[in-house]
């Protein structure tokens, strides 16, 4: 039979169609064998895509003898550290993926990074070598917080404080329990915050004390509530801080004065070294009394007045988002030198009078306790009754009054005194509030209950009651305080203190690609003794000393040394706003921390508390390098490490969607 002329013309045109579709089918299968990166399988199913290459384990390197923070450092070398080049930084493979999708987080318990279709990404993909023989960069589909909840702001987002959801749920906010930490639960955060419209490197210190970019902070709600008390006016581009305060009519440095004038015993900067500052609203007090060598934990609550403790830190001062509500703070038992009040808001007879009970315990031996109030020297109703109040309860607790007196403007203060011993609780004629007892339960202030007891003095001796504190500096270099069920004595403390002198002079100064001179403030996240906050005191910066709740409580040593810090569980976001600290230094820690959470959740908390154009030192075994080195990396962070120990992250102003710069 003869075939049709037409079927006969179409036959070339139906072979060349085959002989294509054949051509492009192994081509792509050759694509997807031979070049098996994340990109190339990302539509196949997650057992193949969990086939591409993971990091490869490298041969053992040999390290310096380091000490780790939990344990003395008996290994450590005896003569200087060995010197070795810097490894060269490796620029970013590429960007993070996903671009400026939304995330799909809701009010409940923050922010999480997701994909464009709104599931949630969490996985860290292997891509090409990228010039590192050691280790492979990770992509991440990093994402900016938003829809964080209705009115929190997500360039200022602390997830552990605006978790909206749990706030709502709160059966009572009487105790300032909406003000407390309520962390979101599992899936964590890991979003990262944008950074304001207009943001610029920070003025430096201490021109900072006194002027801060208004871009920066952009809240002027504080410029307009407290125009007439110079606590804040907008100058320009600048917010400028007068020095002024509620209760500082001619300024903070007079009334600082004038407290040093009324009790001589004070001693600023050499009896009184380390300060608590209640509801201390932008922290003037604390940032004047640096000159005098005290340093200041300013506190307040994140609340109405907008934004008080953000413009504290980014004025270089030491400061901490808190409340005395139902919950201790998060500082040892006989901590400070001095508890300030000024105007702070705080009913301290209320529930029972635990606020006090409270200072009572963070005070310690021997310290004062300087309120600043209207029950204090006006003749109102409500004022004579809230000091009449305050008697009862400061003779119940045995505070003794040290003065009570007036400045020229009519501003009032009074100063009481904690007992050094305990003897006067004995001679109370009721028990009441009685003294805690080991069936009170444990003493550790990490979320746990105020206390309805007193909690007595550990100093027994006439000769400790006299001498301790040591006067500052000396101070520094002493230490009183022991760690329960730790080995440390004398000669660890000593060896420790020995051994961080030595490597901040000859690395932290030397071969750390660091620019000191542009760093005012220092988070220690796991700070051990202090060590490495008493090397750096000689610097113009503070150090925020951290002890994670999963390490020897050495707390209490790091404040009888005169330096001051928090206990903090780094799985979950610290009290800080973002973009606060210009160095995060964290030693030994990444293996521990990373059993309990994932590394991807700890990479975006220090993203978010570090400052653009800032550093982040990781000090550790060359494994756990390699585990953070490429997290960093994906978040456009320009890494180099030292020695095979430090690895040195500078942050740049990428934020998914918008290029890596070095300048705001």
């Amino acid at each position: 039979m003869a075939v049709p002329s037409s079927d006969r013309a179409r036959r070339p045109f139906l072979l060349s169609l085959s002989l294509f579709l054949f051509i492009s089918a192994v081509l792509v299968l050759l694509f997807l064998f031979l070049d098996p990166s994340p990109g190339s399988l990302a539509f196949l199913p997650s057992r193949v895509s969990a086939s591409a290459p993971s990091i490869p384990s490298p041969q053992q390197q040999s390290l310096t003898p380091v000490p780790t923070r939990g344990s003395p450092p008996h290994s450590q070398p005896a003569g200087p550290l060995a010197t070795a080049n810097a490894e060269a930084s490796q620029p970013p493979a590429a960007e993070a993926r996903g671009g400026s999708g939304s995330p799909g987080a809701d009010d409940s318990s923050g922010a999480r990074g997701v994909e464009a279709d709104g599931k949630a990404d969490t996985s860290i993909a292997a891509e090409g070598a990228g010039g590192d023989d050691e280790e492979l960069p990770v992509s991440v589909r990093w994402q900016t917080c938003s829809r964080m909840g209705r009115g929190v702001s997500s360039t200022d987002y602390i997830p552990c404080l605006d978790n909206v959801r749990a706030i709502k749920a709160l059966r009572s906010r009487r105790h300032m329990e909406h003000r407390e930490r309520h962390c979101p639960v599992a899936p964590r955060p890991r979003c990262l915050v944008p950074l304001p419209f207009g943001y610029r490197t920070p003025v430096p210190w201490p021109r900072s004390r006194d002027m801060i970019w208004y871009n920066n902070v952009p809240h002027p709600k504080l410029v307009e509530y407290k125009k007439d008390q110079n606590w804040v006016t907008r100058s320009g581009d600048y917010l400028v801080f007068p020095g002024g305060g509620t209760q500082f009519k001619d300024g903070v440095g007079r009334y600082i004065q004038f407290i040093e004038q009324i009790m001589p015993a004070v001693q600023w900067g050499k009896r009184t070294r380390t300060v608590l500052d209640v509801g201390c609203g932008v922290a003037s007090f604390g940032g004047y009394l640096l000159d005098r060598n005290v340093i200041t934990m300013s506190f307040a609550p994140k609340d109405e007045h907008e934004a008080q403790i953000q413009f504290a830190l980014e004025r270089g001062i030491p400061a901490f988002l808190a409340v005395i509500g139902t919950q201790k703070l998060p500082f040892p038992d006989n901590a400070f030198d001095v508890v300030h009040c000024a105007r702070c808001r705080v009913h301290w007879y209320a529930n029972g009078g635990k606020p006090l009970l409270e200072l009572n315990r963070v005070l310690r031996p021997g310290g004062y306790f300087i309120w600043s109030a209207t029950p204090v020297y006006r003749q109102e109703k409500r004022d004579q009754d809230d000091w009449n109040a305050m008697v009862t309860l400061t003779k119940s607790i045995c505070w003794r009054t040290v003065v009570k007196s007036e400045v020229v403007n009519g501003i009032g203060v009074v100063i009481y005194q904690k007992p050094t011993s305990n003897s006067c609780y004995a001679e109370r004629k009721a028990n009441e509030p009685p003294l805690c007892s080991k069936t009170d339960g444990s003493r550790f202030p990490w979320y746990a209950p105020l206390d309805s007891c007193i909690f007595t003095t550990a100093v027994s001796s006439l000769d400790e009651r006299n001498n301790w504190p040591v006067p500052w500096p000396e101070r520094l270099n002493v230490r009183y305080a022991s760690v329960p069920g730790d080995s440390y004595n004398k000669e660890a403390f000593e060896a420790d203190t020995k051994y961080w002198k030595q490597v901040v002079s000859e690395v932290y100064f030397s071969d750390l690609p660091l620019n000191w001179s542009s760093i005012r403030n220092i988070m220690d996240m796991n700070a051990g003794l202090g060590g490495f906050a008493a090397a750096l005191i000689d610097q113009p910066l503070w150090v925020m000393n951290v002890v994670p709740i999963d390490q020897p409580d050495t707390l209490p040593v790091i404040f009888n040394r005169g330096l001051i810090g928090a206990y903090h569980d780094w799985c979950e976001s610290f009290n800080t706003y973002p973009r606060t600290y210009d160095l995060l230094h964290m030693s030994n820690l990444v293996g521990s921390l990373t059993t309990r959470c994932d590394i991807i959740e700890v990479a975006a908390e220090i993203d978010r508390i570090l400052r653009p154009g800032r550093w982040f030192v990781l000090k550790d075994k060359i494994e756990m390098i390699k585990r953070m080195r490429p997290v960093l990396k994906s978040l456009h962070y320009e890494t180099v490490v030292v020695k095979t120990q430090f690895l040195v992250a500078r942050k740049s102003f990428w934020r998914p969607g918008k290029p890596a710069s070095r300048s705001g």
